[in-house]
């Protein structure tokens, strides 16, 4: 009776970055970086193009030793914003100023609050009281906090997200216009879906007071996160 092969696979290890020549890197910049800005010069490998794998590799380790950097800034009182576009390393206001990042601006609001019941001024409450100052759940910080996943590399389902990645970087523009159509500031796919249904049923022609126009404006916007997001 022949014995069945049993085939081993290898697991992908993660690339070590200095966090201490990162940290000083970032706290020197006076705007965000991008990822790339990055990898370029801390990870000298050139030879990454071409391969999902690797460049998963790179990108994980990199994010990996940025979510352990976020608790470090946080008690040396900096904020760390991770976005592949947009790497910022920021002092934190004192309590008088108002603490709202601006991921656009790459800054804090830092208006003066006059009184000082809150982290934020008197706008920022107004606009987005509703999830100012409440523990929210980061399934990012989960993903890549999590050494195994550095596994995830050999997975399928990265080539979707590679494309939704891709999508994110040529269109940004348009991603950025399709948010603001749809009114979402932290998106995630659960929120997209039920903002996107809101929408359909006050757009709708078939509905009072619907409207074409705008109907194929939502579902435009809609199939454009549907990419980057990989619903």
């Amino acid at each position: 009776m022949k014995k069945k092969r049993r085939w081993r696979t290898s697991k992908i290890e993660i690339i070590k970055f200095d966090l201490n020549d990162i940290f000083n890197f970032l706290a020197k910049q006076n705007s965000p970086v991008m990822e790339i800005e990055l990898i370029r010069e801390f990870y000298k490998d050139s030879n990454i193009s071409g391969s999902t794998e690797k460049l998963f590799q790179v990108h994980y380790s990199l994010f990996h030793l940025l979510y352990k950097l976020k608790q470090r800034a946080g008690k040396d009182n900096y904020y760390l914003h991770i976005d592949p576009m947009r790497i910022r390393l920021i002092p934190v206001p004192s309590e008088q100023f108002c603490s709202y990042y601006n991921a656009e601006k790459g800054r804090f609001c830092n208006k003066k609050i006059e009184k000082i019941k809150s982290n934020f001024c008197g706008y920022h409450i107004q606009h987005y009281g509703d999830t100012l100052n409440k523990l929210v759940f980061d399934p990012l910080y989960e993903f890549y906090n999590n050494s195994e996943n550095i596994n995830f590399g050999k997975s399928e389902i990265l080539k979707k997200l590679m494309r939704g990645a891709v999508v994110y970087a040529l269109r940004k523009g348009e991603l950025d216009r399709a948010l603001k159509f749809f009114g979402i500031v932290k998106p995630d796919g659960k929120i997209i879906k039920k903002k996107y249904h809101e929408l359909a049923r006050k757009y709708h022609p078939d509905k009072s007071g619907g409207d074409d126009r705008m109907m194929k404006a939502l579902n435009i916007s809609y199939q454009i996160l549907r990419e980057v997001y990989v619903l």
